[in-house]
């Protein structure tokens, strides 16, 4: 005897799987596109910075580093970071590996600080430390940027000074990915901040319960390959 009311019940399970799955695949798909077209503008960013590298003479061999303190206004307030500076002019630039790891390891150090010393009660923590972020890492392009145009810098370091620009664009994109999909499981916002070594996540929760922490740690070891033992993540 056919019974109508099972049969409808059977009809509607099967809709919500339906839409369920092609939910699920939308979601992939625009994931897909976005990490593709981060893809591609680095990769045209690397090509134009090699192109512009190419076309350039040949460089002396002589140089020289400085450190300075910056001072940034931001809402009324001065903020303060020591960064490695490069400077140009008459001046010889130092910019042997040794001098752009120095470039990598004091603008790391800047943020770690930085985002120790936020408030995690300030209810704009996470606007502030994606400025802070923002701003650091801005500077930080900018001394790459001007070792590569300077035409005292031999060739090799200037590659040396494209790689680590470029490397530091990926890492800006990964962080910013990292975090999107991160908004997607159900938290409100989040800061990633990337070093060569480790990765600290701030998630914007009340409490972070076992699942919350296993979602994230899948997100972040799976966009970045990093271990879980150099993920550290904290909520907010």
């Amino acid at each position: 005897m056919f019974n109508f009311k099972f049969e409808k019940r059977k009809l509607i399970v099967l809709s919500l799987v339906f839409v369920l799955i092609s939910i699920s695949y939308l979601n992939y798909m625009i994931n897909k596109r976005s990490l593709m077209e981060i893809s591609t503008d680095l990769r045209e960013y690397e090509e134009k910075q090699m192109s512009e590298m190419s076309e350039d003479a040949s460089y002396d061999d002589e140089s020289f580093k400085d450190t300075i303190t910056h001072e940034v206004p931001f809402d009324g307030e001065t903020a303060t970071s020591s960064i490695t500076t490069i400077e140009d002019g008459n001046n010889i630039i130092d910019s042997s590996k040794n001098d752009v790891e120095d470039i990598i390891a004091v603008s790391n150090t800047n943020i770690e600080n930085s985002l120790e010393s936020n408030n995690l009660n300030d209810s704009n923590y996470f606007l502030q430390a994606k400025i802070d972020i923002e701003m650091e890492r801005e500077k930080t392009i900018e001394r790459f940027e001007e070792i590569i145009d300077n035409d005292k810098v031999d060739e090799e370091s200037r590659k040396n000074a494209v790689n680590k620009k470029l490397k530091l664009v990926e890492i800006m994109n990964k962080e910013k990915v990292v975090e999107s999909l991160i908004k997607t499981k159900g938290f409100e916002d989040s800061v990633v901040f990337i070093t060569d070594e480790n990765i600290y996540v701030t998630v914007q929760t009340d409490k972070l319960k076992k699942s919350d922490l296993a979602k994230v740690l899948d997100i972040v070891t799976r966009e970045t390959q990093y271990s879980i033992d150099n993920i550290i993540v904290q909520n907010k």
